[in-house]
């Protein structure tokens, strides 16, 4: 009977040893992170994320949070100019990452390891993330890109007001010919069109999206604005390329009431981090302040606010979904497919090319 007391008082007193000393540690962190004094970060120009990600400065005063807001193509542009003169001014980036960013900027020497930065346990832990921690990590090596928001993507959307279950209920049904012309899609010749090609050619084959888009004549949206406007008015009955949250803004503003996305099986589901992914840059100027900031914004409290004011749903188990309409299940993520990986990078860049072939 003695052993196991005894057993069970070292454990006690080997767990609670550890957690002083990992405390102690921290606490070494955040004043080397206060010593360097600001942390420069480039993240959306979206106003709710932004707000989101300065509450870092009201938890961390000492810290200064630099911020700016930036666009992809523009985020890439900066980064390159930067580099060709030797300047490394930024620590993080927050943003959705395309395919560029795992056969260009990785290969060429953007990033570091995120992963070494991350080390707080409720952070780590399994259970408090769908698919479980790892499952974030957006490239091969599960090093580099961490996407910490997950939403079915929902690439199709149809007036279920003029075309009924029965008429079209999954994706060989957009090929019918009595669909023609009454599609509408954001242009996939660009970069951020929504994946429909994409899902296209991965689900059913290139020679079936190439017919897609000769056959059925898709209208073709030059903006996400023009495509809500067409949305907001009924225009066409069957659209693609607004994220589920501009579907669900639309409809807080009585438009679009009968506009539902278009129901699949998990391996034909395409879900999306959206703007929830974030990656360390190359000789961070201030890498403990860094640290300090990847392991507050992955943690529940800053999370749930995240998905609150943006209207998306973190992967975290225990933050309340911010858009009910893009939930995914455990199933979902397992089996569905992402577009924003490392993995499926070369299927969009080929979704990219087959729609600039065959819209020329």
């Amino acid at each position: 009977m003695f052993k196991p007391s005894w057993l069970s008082a070292a454990l006690l007193l080997g767990a609670s040893y550890t957690a002083v000393a990992h405390a102690e540690d921290w606490n070494q962190v955040v004043a080397a992170a206060e010593k360097e004094g600001s942390l420069t970060l480039l993240g959306p120009a979206i106003q709710p994320y932004r707000q989101a990600i300065e509450q870092f400065q009201a938890a961390y005063p000492k810290i200064r949070l630099e911020y700016t807001g930036i666009t992809s193509p523009e985020f890439e542009a900066r980064i390159r100019n930067e580099r060709r003169v030797n300047r490394y001014l930024w620590d993080l980036t927050i943003q959705g990452f395309s395919g560029s960013a795992f056969t260009q900027q990785l290969p060429e020497g953007w990033y570091d390891p995120i992963r070494a930065l991350i080390t707080q346990p409720a952070v780590l832990a399994d259970n408090n993330w769908l698919g479980g921690f790892a499952a974030g990590f957006l490239d091969k090596q599960q090093a580099y890109v961490y996407a910490f928001q997950a939403g079915k993507q929902n690439n199709v959307n149809i007036d279920r007001s003029k075309v009924s279950e029965a008429d079209l209920n999954k994706l060989e049904g957009l090929l019918d010919p009595k669909w023609k012309g009454k599609i509408a899609i954001l242009d996939p010749r660009t970069r951020g069109s929504g994946h429909l090609i994409t899902l296209l050619q991965t689900t059913l084959g290139s020679d079936k999206a190439r017919q897609f888009l000769t056959q059925q004549q898709p209208v073709l949206a030059s903006s996400n604005r023009q495509l809500q406007d067409w949305v907001a008015q009924g225009a066409y009955p069957i659209t693609s390329g607004l994220s589920p949250s501009e579907i669900a803004t639309l409809k807080d503003q009585g438009l679009a009431e009968s506009v539902q996305a278009l129901q699949t099986p998990p391996e034909r589901t395409a879900w999306t981090p959206g703007w929830g992914a974030i990656a360390l840059l190359h000789q961070a100027p201030h890498p403990n302040a860094a640290k300090v900031f990847v392991n507050w914004f992955l943690a529940q409290p800053a999370q749930a606010d995240w998905a609150a004011r943006g209207f998306v749903n973190s992967r975290r188990t225990d933050v309340k979904p911010g858009l009910a309409a893009s939930v995914l299940t455990a199933e979902g993520f397992e089996k569905g497919l992402t577009f924003n990986s490392e993995a499926n990078a070369d299927k969009a860049l080929q979704a990219t090319k087959l729609a600039q072939d065959a819209l020329q």
